[in-house]
């Protein structure tokens, strides 16, 4: 189980030693290599705000919105979530400047678009430098499927098959675009907007794919802009690595 942790998990700051299937790259090593030196962005991937921040051992805010604050402040309890990350509180940064704490793109995305939730603030107060190491929740198929396995017995037959018989329906619906990235790893290129629209119609049937192109265009887009916004908000995560993320 310890192993299965580790290699959910991910330190941009050393060099990878896990093992890996065989892929596109000889190794995660060269792929980091060649996203870090080969990209206009690349140095992002070492060098960030919450990379500095984490390995700074200073005090960390955090920001959480919730619709149940009234059953925490009676519990005094706050619970993880569930989801891909298996089980996690999430939060979104917040930076501490003259003006008070200001949340991140994300945090203000949700501060915005949830009036109804209630924000909580946290301030973690480390004993020291911490390793800056993250879950990539892209590996964490293993827990999932021995989480599975094991509360497995608690469904009634009926939902297990209901359950069984959903995953192949769904797998054979998405085959077709499987075939087409198996081929394009092989060699074959599907023209960019025909690729995409089939990934689009599959993720209804596997929802990771739409974590895979998620995390895909998100990296593309940090890696590869170029514009003058970004040439701006990337030089400022060096120069005020503590008032931007």
């Amino acid at each position: 189980m310890r192993d299965e942790w580790e290699h959910a998990h991910t330190d941009y700051t050393m060099p990878v030693q896990r093992r890996t299937p065989a892929s596109l790259a000889e190794s995660e090593s060269d792929w980091r290599h060649y996203l870090e030196r080969s990209t206009p962005n690349g140095w992002l991937i070492r060098n960030n705000a919450m990379t500095e921040a984490l390995v700074s051992g200073q005090p960390m805010y955090l920001l959480h919105t919730t619709r149940g604050i009234n059953a925490i402040r009676t519990s005094r309890q706050l619970h993880v979530s569930t989801g891909c990350l298996v089980g996690a509180l999430y939060c979104s940064p917040l930076v501490s400047q003259r003006e008070g704490l200001r949340p991140h793109n994300l945090g203000t995305y949700l501060m915005e678009t949830k009036p109804s939730t209630t924000p909580l603030v946290f301030e973690v107060v480390p004993d020291g430098p911490i390793r800056p190491k993250g879950v990539d929740y892209l590996h964490l198929g293993a827990i999932h499927l021995r989480t599975y396995l094991r509360y497995q017995s608690f469904l009634a037959p009926a939902e297990n098959d209901q359950l069984g018989r959903t995953v192949l329906a769904g797998l054979r619906a998405a085959a077709p675009f499987l075939d087409v990235a198996l081929r394009n790893a092989a060699g074959h290129a599907t023209p960019a907007p025909e690729f995409i629209d089939q990934l689009s119609a599959a993720v209804a049937h596997v929802p990771f794919l739409g974590y895979l192109y998620f995390e895909v265009l998100s990296e593309y887009l940090m890696l590869h802009s170029d514009t003058s916004e970004t040439k701006t908000y990337a030089q400022a995560v060096t120069v005020k690595l503590f008032e931007t993320f």
